[in-house]
């Protein structure tokens, strides 16, 4: 009896943490395929605060999908995260001053009132109730927990950047991200160990075919499967999940910023204020998408991929292609 009592109290006490409404916009995407950039311009909005990131974070959900975590303790982590990242922000705590990453105070519209906050004598749960400015915050390959996500803040909207595949395997490749770099301490993704062989989680349940391949097809397979389960995922979303994500393409994007800026306006509810032509700017927007050099990159991913990977990456070239001609950005079937 003394045992079962015991049990019965281990199953009711559980991690928690409250949901508070707070306002946050998830910026997703694969690696490489525009986050910062967007990000940035979201920055420049009225009522926003300046391009946030935290790559623990991200570990909670990277857990809770590899089946590492349960998703009781996944949810808490990650509410407790966010709750905290949300007040520590406007405390003006973990601050950024490094001059040029994304999420410095200044690449910011107004550095100086992160000064101010950081001297402020402000403090306690008044913070939650009178601060309503919109966080951007970069979620990497977040539309692929994006259930536990919602489940943690189901009022969150998502802002998801969408890639050519040419273009991502031509960067992944071009970054050495098929190599055997991931036991380095600094290493953002979660990495899981396979026998004696540090791997990144995206190779979890293909590993010894993962090991077999050169770098190249790597990430050529990465992507592939990557993108795939993506697509899967955000078509069995129901309507109402899919409204509160805003797909943005990102070559469509750097060529028409104008009506892109129109979307996320009332996607956000909020507008651009004076410095988002200056963020444009300096993120190049608007910029000629120059199909020889593109030409040119698919040239070398047919040599260095083998010709199964290059046909899967042609593949979903084809179907990001597509997309781009119909532009309906929401509730696409991808």
């Amino acid at each position: 009896k003394q045992k079962k009592y015991f049990i019965k109290i281990k199953k009711m006490t559980v991690p928690f943490a409250k949901r508070i409404n707070i306002p946050i916009i998830g910026i997703t995407g694969a690696t490489r395929s525009g986050k910062a950039m967007i990000s940035n311009i979201i920055s420049s909005f009225n009522g926003v605060e300046k391009s946030s990131v935290d790559v623990i974070l991200e570990q909670f959900y990277f857990l809770y999908e590899t089946k590492n975590i349960n998703k009781t303790t996944a949810v808490y982590l990650i509410r407790k995260n966010l709750n905290l990242l949300f007040y520590y922000n406007f405390l003006g705590r973990n601050t950024n001053f490094r001059k040029n990453d994304f999420t410095s105070v200044y690449k910011y519209k107004n550095p100086n009132l992160y000064l101010k906050r950081i001297l402020s004598k402000k403090e306690g749960d008044i913070i939650f109730k009178k601060n309503t400015n919109l966080i951007p915050l970069m979620l990497h390959n977040g539309l692929q927990s994006i259930d536990l996500i919602f489940e943690a803040l189901p009022n969150l909207k998502i802002v998801e950047m969408i890639k050519n595949p040419v273009e991502l395997a031509y960067s992944w490749i071009k970054k050495k991200y098929g190599y055997d770099i991931y036991d380095k301490p600094r290493t953002y993704v979660l990495t899981l160990k396979h026998k004696k062989t540090v791997l990144p989680y995206y190779a979890k349940g293909w590993e010894k075919q993962y090991l077999k391949m050169n770098s190249y097809d790597r990430v050529g397979e990465i992507i592939f499967r990557l993108i795939n389960k993506r697509n899967k995922i955000y078509n069995k979303l129901t309507n109402n999940k899919k409204k509160k994500i805003l797909l943005l393409f990102f070559d469509d994007f750097v060529s028409k910023p104008d009506k892109n800026l129109i979307k996320l306006s009332k996607f956000l509810k909020r507008k651009k204020s004076k410095f988002t032509k200056k963020t444009l700017v300096e993120e190049s927007c608007p910029r000629k998408i120059f199909s020889k050099n593109y030409e040119n990159k698919k040239v070398f991913l047919k040599k260095k991929l083998s010709i199964k990977i290059y046909k899967k990456i042609i593949y979903l070239e084809k179907k990001y292609l597509d997309l781009i001609k119909n532009e309906k950005s929401s509730n696409i079937q991808l």
